[in-house]
Parts: structure tokens; C-alpha cells; sequence
């Protein structure tokens, strides 16, 4: 055990000291923090200023309202999501009822100059056709028009709702929007959002799935970078080729677990009051934490032995990337399914695909997330992850044993049987 403690130390602090790891572990925040604060600032900077704008209708009533529309509307993204933080539009509204042709050539040009921002031609022949023109140079602007469309429909429905004698309260009400938020319901409190609880599961489904293919590819390097340089052959002098094994996959682990705490650590902080306005709080119960940390260790393990394994059997990093596919295809098809296991998490289907050990550190990872099964099927799942990364050590020990120290060319098949029964 000391051994092994004494590798783990060494794999630890050569990757944790590195240039790289420093850099990677504080530009993945950063990059982060920019995705969501740039694009945010961005659609704040585009979101405010002044739009000048004329609205030509044969109905000066109807293209009074409309503006009025457009200058008490909230800004609301297509998922129903208040952005009220977002500076509203300030919109100059001039009414024209002049529908010829001249006026339009007039308003053309006063758009050319710059003059105003746009013009909106919202004539009865328009609106008989359902087919409203808005003329602007700011031709990406892809908001404004879906405010548009939303205040004329507003402005023509109350219209005739009150021509068809229907009092002011009456059209209000009727026409106040009814939000459906579903939640997944907890004991004493409501529970979050199935936009959040997907958000959630997604983030860390991908967080799971991107620290175990590079740490284990980084064992699997790890090993291969050994027996280039002959390392190996000392270290074989002082330990076994088990601690050797167990030392690298753990030490890499650790190094894994450090990046991940980095990270949970620049997100708590950047979410926290006062740093970003965040409209929603996601709660997630504390067994769902729990499940996160035991499928990462878990998965991890299990493919850390596969990666080990395929390391000691290869002597380049070019024999590596046409060796690495199967340890790479289980987790690549996990992802790929979990989308129907988010839909339908209690599905017979989602239950015997988060039993395989290879998909269940992310199926059942998103069961639990998602709406969580029932304690025996959890432990079960675990149970059977736990044997069968027994059974993969013990296999990948057998050929770490013999590979490790084997130059040349690449084994075949039944190299690799006669590995196993030797190394037995």
C-alpha cells in the first residue's frame, strides 16, 4: 500500500504542477463565464436604444394601439422566460395614414438617410392578407419583427373584441397569457423546473462524460509515454505491476477530482448573488449529489481499466487511436441514448440500458437526476458496475503485467489470450 500511495503522489503532482493543467483548469471557468456574460451583454447592448418608427395604416386608432403595444411590451424570449432584465426598446412611434405609393418612396428614402429606423406598412389590403411588410436596414435584427407581430396581433384582437362590445377588463383579461411551469414535486417545498432538471442533468452528464474520456486517455498516454522511455523497467524493480497499475488510474483520478472541485468551486461563486442575475434557483436533492460523485468514481474506474489496458498493449499514440474505439463507443452510445431515457426514465427500456455497467454511470446518473427510481434499482446497477470493474482490473492487470514491458509490434487476439493465461 505504501508503494502505491507513493505512485499515486508522484502521478498527482506531475500532472497538478504542469503548465497545461494550471492553464486548462482556469481558462475552462473563464471560457464559461464568457459564454454566458458576452452573449448576455451582447443582447443587452442590442436590446436597448431608441427605434424610430413610422406606422402607416388606413386605421390612425389601430396604429396608435399598435405602437402602444410595442411600447408596453415585455421583452420575453419563445420559451416564455422573463427577460426583464434585458433594457426595454424605446420606441418613437409616428402615425401615417397616408397609404400611396409616394409615401412609401418618401419613407424609403428618409430610411436611406437614416432618418428612421424602420417603417411598418400595416394597411387593411395588409392586414386582409395577413401579410404586414416591415421595411429596415437592420435586417438581422431578428427580435423587433416577432414584437411587431405580437403587438399587431394584440392591437387587432382587442379591437374587435370592443367592436363586437366587449368592455376594456374584460379584453384584458381575456387575452393575460396563462404560464404552465412543470415541476417535479418535492416533500415540503416546490421543486425545480423540468427545464432546469434537464439543464442540470445535461451539464453534468457532459462534465461526467468529458473528465472520464481525458483522464482516461491520460492513463492510457501515461502508460504508453513509460514504455517508450524505458521508465518502466525501473520502476518494475522496486513494485508490482498491480501497485503500478492501481497508482496511475488512482493518481490520475485525484487529478480528475481536483479539476471538477476547481470548476464546482468558480461556478458557486460566479452564481452567487450579485455576480449574475439569474431569474431561477435549481434544487437538486442531496441524492442526486451523491449519484454524481459515486457514478463519476465509478465510471471512471471502469474505463480508466480499459484505457490501462489498451495502453500496455500499444507502443505509439497513432497504434492508440486505432485501438481506443472500444473503450470509447459504450460511453460514446450512452449519450446518444440518453436522450430517450430523459424522456421516459421509468421506461422498461431506460431501466435494463441503465443496468448495463458500461452505459449506467451516465443512464442512471440521468434516471436519478431526471425522477429518481427506486433505491434497489440504483443499488443494483451499482452492484453490477462494481463487479464487472473487478472483472476489468483483473483482465487489465493480466495484460498490463505482460504488456508493459512487450516492444514491437501491436499483439493480436490470440497474443492476447496467450497474455492472459501467462500473466494468470
Amino acid at each position: 500500500m505504501h508503494n502505491v500511495w507513493i505512485l499515486l503522489k508522484r502521478e498527482y503532482l506531475e500532472r497538478v504542477r504542469s503548465r497545461s493543467f494550471i492553464v486548462f483548469t482556469l481558462l475552462m471557468p473563464a471560457f464559461m463565464a464568457g459564454s454566458v456574460v458576452i452573449p448576455a451583454k451582447i443582447a443587452e447592448m442590442s436590446s436597448g436604444g431608441k427605434t424610430n418608427l413610422v406606422i402607416v395604416a388606413n386605421d390612425a386608432a389601430l396604429a396608435t394601439a399598435v405602437g402602444h403595444e410595442l411600447s408596453i411590451a415585455k421583452q420575453e424570449s419563445e420559451l416564455g422566460t422573463d427577460a426583464a432584465n434585458l433594457p426595454p426598446r424605446i420606441y418613437t412611434i409616428e402615425v401615417d395614414t397616408d397609404t400611396s405609393d409616394a409615401e412609401r418612396d418618401r419613407l424609403s428614402q428618409q430610411l436611406s438617410d437614416g432618418k428612421i429606423t424602420g417603417f411598418l406598412w400595416l394597411t387593411n389590403d395588409a392586414l386582409a392578407d395577413h401579410k404586414v411588410q416591415y421595411s429596415t436596414k437592420e435586417a438581422g435584427d431578428f427580435e423587433r419583427p416577432r414584437e411587431m407581430r405580437n403587438a399587431i396581433r394584440t392591437a387587432v384582437t382587442k379591437q374587435r373584441l370592443a367592436q363586437k362590445g366587449m368592455s376594456e377588463t374584460e379584453v384584458e383579461s381575456l387575452l393575460t397569457p396563462i404560464t404552465v411551469k412543470t415541476v417535479r414535486p418535492e416533500k415540503g417545498k416546490t421543486g425545480a423546473s423540468s427545464t432546469e432538471i434537464f439543464i442540470t442533468a445535461f451539464a453534468m452528464v457532459v462534465l461526467l462524460y468529458a473528465v472520464v474520456m481525458i483522464y482516461g486517455m491520460a492513463v492510457m498516454r501515461s502508460v504508453i509515454e513509460e514504455k517508450s522511455t524505458r521508465i518502466l523497467e525501473v520502476l518494475l524493480s522496486s513494485v508490482t505491476s498491480k501497485e503500478l497499475l492501481a497508482g496511475k488510474i488512482i493518481g490520475v483520478g485525484a487529478v480528475g477530482l481536483t479539476q471538477i472541485l476547481v470548476w464546482v468551486t468558480c461556478a458557486s461563486l460566479f452564481s452567487a448573488p450579485g455576480v449574475i442575475v439569474s431569474r431561477s434557483e435549481v434544487h437538486l436533492p442531496m441524492i442526486s449529489m451523491v449519484a454524481f460523485a459515486i457514478f463519476f468514481l465509478l465510471g471512471y474506474l471502469l474505463y480508466s481499466a480499459m484505457y490501462a489496458a489498451i495502453g500496455s498493449m500499444v507502443n505509439t499514440d497513432q497504434e492508440a487511436q486505432q485501438m481506443q474505439w472500444p473503450a470509447m463507443m459504450p460511453i460514446v452510445l450512452a449519450v446518444f441514448l440518453m436522450n430517450a431515457v430523459i424522456q421516459h426514465p421509468n421506461a422498461p427500456l431506460s431501466f435494463w440500458l441503465s443496468m448495463v455497467p458500461f452505459f449506467a454511470p451516465i443512464l442512471m446518473l440521468v434516471r436519478v437526476l431526471i425522477e429518481t427510481p427506486p433505491l434497489w434499482q440504483i443499488g443494483l446497477s451499482i452492484l453490477l458496475m462494481v463487479v464487472t470493474i473487478y472483472g476489468l482490473l483483473a483482465i487489465s492487470s493480466r495484460i498490463y503485467r505482460v504488456g508493459i514491458l512487450m516492444y514491437g509490434k501491436r499483439p493480436t487476439l490470440p497474443e492476447l489470450r496467450r497474455w492472459l493465461k501467462y500473466a494468470g
